[in-house]
């Protein structure tokens, strides 16, 4: 989804991904065995939680709720959306304090936390559990997992694009870019040759804006090298091998070869990010999706193409889901909530103004209702081509990693020199209690 300048410092900070949205269910008298919270019939308030993109999606969101609310006339859902980072600050403290929100949103990256602490009711307790879940996709279904719990039902995968300026490219006489094949690395460096424009020893217009979207894990994978045993509660950091290194040198070019801006530039300079990169007039590509799409559909010059290769097509990014936490009153209630949001027409209503959807069947049809139309070929390769970020609960070892990477590409470590660091840190992180 479309974040703030706030989201996009803590993303830097904590390396944590994340974005999207859900609603699901049948009728009171459908819900499963859980024994926890209120099983009446009667009318109930259920509090809600999520993040902020934009005023104009927000309100999409409350739409969307109005729409379960419509056919659950005794549950009342009461949706409170914060800022990317006060919603997570909120959170920790209310799930540490008793008093959280009925439904929690989640985001793949920022979920382990709470996935390892026991906030959250285990979905598999509802005895119709397998049936509501059956329709998902098992790659959304397994980021919602822990220790062999399930602690929330996916409703929306968050995929990235390369969205880029026509007019830009036109240009400098640059062909449009496959909407299905990706262009090489190779072939992305020798476009960017031609759209980044430094007057004065300064640049005035750059070929990429790789925020939120190109990070040293993603490079490290397309060369075939892994930054983490498993990206997914990892237990040791493994990117110092010839891959690892090659893949943050690949990362690191990006600057060095100025098809970016200057990297202290990218979260205080004049270059925005995602969507806002492009309407710079100033950026060629940049990071979107598909909670993008309705507002790159003014601009006729817009368009997307997948992200570059190397040796592997890799395109990192996280699940969105719904929880319940673990001290409602309302758990029943609440469990009818989630149960329709993943049913495929919620899903269907929700990926117009959010992500990919996790029902497949909504995910089958999304070129019968992705707008623009043109755009759902290309979301539907680069899912094919989605590997999770990062989710650990360590969150020092995030932190840590951004610290050697800012060091790396401020010129006081080779990329050599930051995976040994990366690696002898890290693992030191991953082995404490």
């Amino acid at each position: 989804m479309d974040f703030s300048v706030s989201r996009r410092r803590f993303i830097t900070q904590s390396g944590k991904i994340a974005m999207a949205a859900g609603v699901g269910g049948s009728l009171l008298a459908a819900c499963g065995g859980n024994s926890g919270g209120n099983s009446s019939s009667g009318p109930v308030t259920l509090t809600f939680g999520w993040w902020s993109n934009t005023p104009a999606k927000d309100n999409a969101m409350k739409a969307w709720i109005k729409d379960f609310e419509k056919a659950h006339p005794n549950i009342h859902v009461k949706p409170e959306i914060l800022p990317w980072g006060n919603y997570w600050d909120k959170l920790k403290t209310t799930t540490a304090g008793g008093n959280a929100y009925d439904i929690i949103g989640m985001s793949s990256g920022m979920a382990p936390s709470y996935f390892d602490s026991g906030a959250l009711v285990d979905l598999n307790s509802f005895s119709d559990y397998n049936d509501a879940s059956k329709s998902l996709s098992p790659t959304t279904i397994s980021l919602s997992q822990w220790n062999g719990k399930t602690f929330a039902l996916p409703i929306g995968t968050s995929i990235s694009v390369l969205g880029y300026n026509k007019a830009l490219l036109d240009a400098a006489g640059i062909a449009t870019p496959d909407p299905v094949k990706a262009m090489t690395f190779d072939e992305f460096k020798t476009m960017a040759k031609k759209l980044t424009k430094i007057q004065n020893g300064k640049g005035v217009q750059y070929a990429i804006n790789p925020t939120d979207i190109l990070d040293y894990d993603m490079f490290v994978r397309m060369n075939g090298g892994k930054a983490f045993d498993n990206p997914v509660n990892p237990t040791k950091v493994t990117i110092n091998t010839p891959e690892g290194i090659q893949g943050l040198t690949d990362y690191q070019s990006l600057f060095t070869e100025k098809m970016a801006p200057p990297f202290n530039e990218l979260s205080n300079g004049p270059w925005s990010f995602d969507l806002g990169a492009l309407d710079t007039g100033k950026i060629a590509f940049a990071r979107v999706g598909p909670w993008l799409f309705s507002d790159m559909a003014k601009n006729p010059n817009y368009g997307i193409t997948p992200i570059f290769t190397i040796k592997q097509p890799v395109i990192t990014g996280g699940v969105n889901s719904l929880a319940i936490y673990k001290n409602s009153k309302n758990q029943q209630q609440a469990w009818e909530f989630l149960k329709w949001a993943t049913q495929t027409d919620p899903e269907i209503s929700f990926a117009k103004f959010s992500d990919i959807p996790a029902e497949k069947k909504a995910f089958a049809e999304m070129s019968t209702y992705l707008q623009p139309a043109k755009f759902a070929p290309t979301m539907i390769t680069a899912f094919q081509s989605f590997q999770p970020n990062l989710m650990t609960p360590k969150d020092q070892l995030a932190t840590t990693i951004g610290d050697i990477i800012t060091d790396m590409m401020t010129g006081k470590l080779t990329p050599a020199q930051a995976a040994a660091k990366m690696e002898q840190q890290g693992n030191s992180i991953l082995a404490s209690a």
